[in-house]
């Protein structure tokens, strides 16, 4: 049976932004994505769409992006909390692939391993990226932690008022 997804970005979203992340000792969580989590994944599938051109422009590697992804599941998996997958896109914006988000190829890709109620589904993030995702796919955007003018369908100042925003939207 299919359930909805939330459709998470990483870096200043769920840790704290630190510009091409090298390694899983840069990776800093923010304290309140923890007890959000932990009710979210009983009721969606959590997916963490992210851009990591780090990868292509030479910064880190893909098996060093691979241990931050893997630290992050662990840590949040530690505290009662779920990462269903990650994926992520490792092109330069010049490259005109088809999974750099506000591009949907990320989410085709999770679509295709997981039974994802599209329609049903949010994206969560912190700049017009994610905002453009949820556009491209036709379904509703928090965004999150955005002092930069940017703004979803919703807008968070932190993970707590997501999770009280999401609750309103699906009566949990």
């Amino acid at each position: 049976m299919s359930k909805p997804a939330i459709f998470l970005d990483r870096d200043g979203t769920i840790n704290r932004d630190c510009p091409y992340c090298q390694k899983k000792e840069d990776i800093r969580l923010y304290e309140d994505i923890f007890e959000p989590l932990t009710f979210l994944s009983r009721h969606f599938y959590i997916i963490v769409v992210t851009n990591q051109s780090g990868i292509n422009r030479g910064y880190f590697t893909e098996s060093s992006l691979m241990e931050m992804n893997e630290f992050i599941k662990d840590q949040i998996s530690r505290r009662g909390g779920r990462i269903d997958g990650i994926y992520y896109c490792p092109h330069r914006p010049e490259e005109n692939c088809s999974c750099r988000k506000p591009k949907t190829g990320l989410v085709r890709k999770a679509m295709e391993d997981f039974d994802i109620d599209l329609k049903n589904s949010v994206v969560v993030g912190n700049d017009d990226k994610d905002v453009g995702l949820a556009k491209n796919l036709g379904i509703k955007s928090i965004c999150v932690r955005s002092n930069n003018g940017i703004h979803g369908d919703y807008d968070a100042r932190d993970f707590n008022e997501v999770l009280e925003i999401i609750k309103k939207i699906y009566n949990l």
